[in-house]
């Protein structure tokens, strides 16, 4: 009876312990940081990361927190200020817990655009 015991009580705590995930990363930290040990793979990284965004909005998944972000600073490095802002009014839209900071950037971003616009008028 002491057998049957501790092995449910083993088996319980192994699979309260399993890891369930919140939310798909498709391999965000392994992109960051390659992208960051080699800068010429930032590009890379961008592009698995947006087929990532778009495989799980088609699927009907949240994408997680401070991705959109991510990807809008990488094409705010590789110049692109107006997808960058897009993709940060996409995190601002989809986490209230991003709101500040993003609100800032895109009002920063918005800004630095309008004021491009204007001086090639």
């Amino acid at each position: 009876m002491l057998k049957i015991l501790t092995v449910t009580a083993v088996a319980v705590l192994i699979t309260g312990c399993a890891n369930n995930r919140l939310h798909s990363w498709g391999g965000y930290d392994d992109l960051l940081y390659a992208g960051y040990k080699a800068p010429d793979q930032m590009e890379v990284a961008r592009t698995k990361l947006e087929v990532h965004v778009q495989t799980l909005r088609q699927s009907g998944q949240r994408v997680p927190p401070g991705i959109y972000a991510e990807v809008g600073t990488l094409y705010l490095q590789s110049g692109n200020k107006q997808k960058a802002l897009s993709y940060y009014q996409l995190e601002h839209d989809t986490w209230p817990e991003s709101r500040p900071f993003m609100s800032a950037m895109v009002t920063n971003l918005s800004k630095n655009l309008t004021e491009k616009k204007e001086n090639k008028q």
